[in-house]
């Protein structure tokens, strides 16, 4: 084996041409498959950091419109009694925080928990205590559990914990016990303090309060299946209970992870796959250099088979050069992986844990695996053929190749065809998601993102108790926002689009028949000031919009966009209609605007009604400034300009609208960019194959062309009898590419937006795109062949 090593670096070191670029086709391929499966492995393979994460499950109740709901604390008590499927469970829910009390407001990120969250992941604090059983009642003292970071940072990291407090929200909290930095919270990884469950505001002992997602762990011998069952007759019992807040409603168990990493998770596949896909054409680009090489090896073979080596012999040299060349390839691959994965985690996304994707053991183990396989893949069919040659041509040969015959002209046709059917492959799948992408970006989101400052606040209710104190502080923010130089306009919405916010509510419509208990119509409720609409630039369709007469005390007046007034009232005038908002006051719509998408540039828009600030006065509040200047320039002024109304009011995410925006096809953005990439690639590798065959072709028929033209062939039919076989070759590849591609792009079809998996102008597009550019790839060698000196070529033989 040692002298096979030998001899085969020594036949690599004696071809440093090949040798070069087939490491560099190798790295490009090894290192792209290398660099997507560290991402792959950080966010869809590893274990997720939680004691027994492979069994940890989440719990969420289903509305009646279908969607994930939170579970109120009497539901959340009646499950962790009932199920017995699950080994614990533990309420949770994450919201940002009021910190006060130091030199200056600050807002972080907080979690409301019940007292066994911490035993559920076998959290043991470094300092303390945690809480303690029934210090998530109501009533129960006010405590709190908080990371170190944060107990350095307030508490100066203090061993003594007894007089230490937080005031967190306007209320004093004793700090209890501190827990590791290294512990990244489920659901959010931000996550600086525990409180109790039953200081979540607004929380009150109703069964429709609904905050808390259970997380827990199924039991060894228990399936997800079971539990899913078990839950489902908890729920039913709910229902028939308490069916004025269960009727219409069911509940989904899910393991963790997949909750996590389902959205994404056909992402990542698809680019590994297409990574794939690279990887097959470098292959085959090589196999077809490793033929040409083997023609030239022909009586190396037949000596060393004459002097008494079998056919496998043969084959294991061939395969221990092609071994060592995959391992060099490998190498080189894993430095470009290193510099590729640098710039991947530089492209925007939103993939969970994908920050701890790395070149490591794991990923160095992959890349040896691969190194070693491609090594194979590319080396056994050429090494299949050179082994089979025979004895006394090779001997007679003397070393000159002839082309090998049919059978290998064959080979290496096959090989071309298979490369630029891959490349079809990736260059509609990109082709796809470019039209997919430049019609979301076309899509109107319903509002001018440009040039709006946004920032979230929420003011603690043990300081605003009563609706006239909060309104005046909302009212009075926007007023002295409004003052700033820069700020054409100011206004306050509850829920920005695109910022991740937002809520629905049961309404009923009173001209008409009241629908039974879970089925009454939900629409997305929003409260927003008198000029929201103007700062966004949201149109005003019909009516009015709030103004300084709708206060508090007033009668309740609402707005509602274009499709809640197609769905609601298609052939009516909606101005004037009484609607019911769920376990609320009844109001009059004044006024229909423009529709505004509120999470996804991909989505329809959806029934909205809006309330008014200033007679629904709630807590929490976004604001937006339409600005004059780059909006982010305004960031303190406006900072400072709300501490004028109330210096210990925090706030938080001070962004632009665009960049919300822009977020939100991140990890579509991401996808877009390494396919392209990949099929750039792919396009290159089969161009560069397909000049190597042709080349070849003509090197191989230079007599032949000679003897042509000497028998007064003209240029035109030389260059007809080199372009048939390229355009041949690169037919039978755009057909079969174009073929698998219809059937194989339709398992892509949720990641389109208006366009078709099978989308005729991409599809047409791109084989002409492929053909032309193929053509060109040929024509320079068959050019070439029709300018031989028919002299030259003859005595070339």
């Amino acid at each position: 084996m040692l002298a096979d090593l030998r001899y085969a670096l020594r036949q690599l070191l004696k071809s440093p041409g090949f040798t070069a670029v087939a490491i560099l086709t190798l790295a490009l391929g090894i290192g792209a498959n290398t660099a997507i499966f560290s991402v792959v492995d950080a966010v869809l393979l590893r274990a997720l950091p939680y004691h027994n994460s492979t069994r940890l499950i989440d719990l969420f109740s289903i509305n009646p419109t279908g969607d994930r709901d939170s579970l109120s604390m009497a539901e959340f008590e009646d499950f962790r009694k009932q199920m017995r499927s699950l080994e614990d469970l533990a309420g949770f829910q994450s919201q940002s925080i009021n910190l006060t009390g130091g030199e200056r407001p600050d807002r972080i990120r907080g979690a409301f928990v019940s007292s066994n969250f911490f035993e559920v992941f076998h959290l043991a604090p470094v300092l303390g205590r945690t809480l303690a059983p029934g210090e998530d009642q109501p009533g129960a003292a006010k405590v709190a559990v908080v990371n170190e970071k944060l107990w350095r940072e307030r508490l100066n990291g203090t061993a003594d914990l007894a007089n230490q407090k937080l005031i967190l929200n306007g209320e004093p909290y004793s700090v209890v016990g501190v827990i590791s930095a290294a512990f990244k919270s489920p659901f959010d990884p931000d996550i600086e303090v525990w409180i109790s469950m039953a200081n979540y505001p607004g929380v009150t002992a109703a069964r429709d309060s609904r905050f808390l997602i259970p997380l827990g762990h199924l039991k060894s011998d228990a399936a997800l299946a079971q539990a899913q069952a078990e839950a489902n007759t908890i729920a039913s019992r709910f229902a028939a209970a308490y069916p004025k807040e269960n009727a219409g409603r069911g509940v989904k168990i899910d393991f963790y992870q997949d909750f996590v990493v389902g959205q994404v998770r056909p992402m990542l596949w698809l680019l590994f796959l297409a990574a794939g896909v690279i990887l097959l054409i470098a292959c085959a680009n090589l196999a077809n250099l490793l033929l040409a090489r083997g023609l030239a090896r022909q009586r190396e073979m037949a000596v060393r088979a004459a002097l008494g080596a079998n056919r496998w012999r043969l084959v294991r040299q061939l395969l221990t050069e092609t071994t060592v060349l995959g391992l060099m390839g490998g190498f080189a691959g894993v430095l470009l992986a290193h510099w590729g994965l640098w710039g991947l985690l530089k492209l925007p996304q939103n993939f969970v844990n994908a920050e701890d994707a790395s070149i490591d053991t794991r990923v160095l183990f992959f890349a040896l695996t691969v190194s070693i396989f491609t090594g194979w893949l590319f080396g056994l069919v050429p090494a299949l053929h050179v082994a089979r040659a025979e004895v006394n041509a090779g001997l007679k040969e003397g070393g000159r190749g002839t082309g090998g015959g049919p059978r290998w002209n064959r080979m290496r046709s096959g090989f071309v065809v298979a490369q630029v059917a891959f490349s079809i492959l990736l260059l509609i799948a990109a082709g796809l998601l470019v039209r997919s992408f430049g019609k979301m970006l076309q899509a109107e989101v319903g509002f001018e993102s440009k040039n709006l400052l946004t920032l979230e606040y929420r003011l603690p209710r043990a300081k605003y108790t009563q609706p006239d104190a909060t309104w005046n502080f909302h009212r009075q923010v926007v007023e002295q926002v409004q003052q700033l130089p820069g700020v054409k306009s100011a206004a306050l919405i509850r829920s920005l689009p695109f910022s991740g916010n937002g809520g629905t509510t049961a309404i009923a419509l009173l001209d008409r028949e009241t629908p039974s208990a879970g089925r009454e119509p939900q629409v997305t409720f929003n409260v927003a000031t008198a000029g929201y609409f103007g700062t966004a630039q949201i149109p005003l369709i019909r009516g009015r919009l709030f103004g300084d007469q709708d206060r508090v005390g007033t009668s309740l007046v609402l707005i509602i966009n274009q499709t809640m007034a197609r769905r609601f009232w298609p052939d009516q005038d909606p101005i004037g209609k009484q609607i019911k908002l769920d376990d609320g006051p009844s109001g009059a719509v004044i006024g229909i605007v423009g529709d505004t998408k509120q999470y996804r540039l991909n989505e329809e828009p959806a029934p909205q009604l809006y309330a008014a600030y200033s007679q629904q006065p709630v807590f929490f509040a976004t604001l937006v400034a339409r600005t004059t200047v780059d909006p982010l320039s305004l960031s303190e002024s406006v900072r400072r300009a709300i501490w004028r109304v109330d210096p210990d009011q925090p706030m938080w995410k001070i962004r632009s609208v665009q960049f919300l925006v822009e977020r939100s096809v991140a990890d579509r953005k991401f996808l877009l960019a390494l396919m392209t990439v990949f099929a750039a690639l792919a396009l290159a590798l089969t161009v560069i194959g397909l000049y190597g065959v042709i080349s070849y072709l003509v090197n191989q028929r230079t007599q032949e062309i000679g003897i042509r033209m000497a028998l007064g062939a003209q240029v035109r039919h030389i260059l007809q009898l080199i372009l048939k076989h390229g355009v041949l070759l690169v037919s039978l590849g755009v057909v079969i590419g174009l073929s698998a591609a219809a059937v194989l792009t339709r398992l892509m079809a949720h990641l389109l937006y208006n366009v078709s998996a099978t989308d005729p102008p991409t599809f047409a597009a791109i084989g002409f795109l492929l053909t032309v550019i193929s053509l060109v790839a040929c024509y320079l060698p068959a050019r070439r062949a029709a300018h031989v000196d028919p002299v030259i070529a003859l005595r070339s033989e």
